[in-house]
């Protein structure tokens, strides 16, 4: 299996930038559902390419690196 390369790139001036812990919060709490849009991980001013869904919270380990996420509602 080939591992995906990470990039990164600044900020766009739309979407919202939130903590880890704010985006885990609102995911449990049903904020947040897969349909309503999706998000990518983030350092304090960098966006990763690496997306994830709230359902995809369940599944996956959160880089080590990332501090936010960048959520973009439909």
């Amino acid at each position: 299996m080939k591992k995906e390369t990470i990039t990164f790139e600044e900020l766009p001036e739309y979407g919202d930038h939130m903590t880890i812990e704010e985006f885990v919060q609102s995911c449990k709490v049903g904020l947040f559902i897969d349909y309503d849009g999706f998000g990518r991980f983030a350092t304090k001013d960098k966006e990763s390419s690496l997306m994830i869904s709230p359902s995809g919270l369940k599944k996956i380990t959160i880089p080590k690196w990332a501090t936010h996420v960048m959520w973009y509602n439909r």
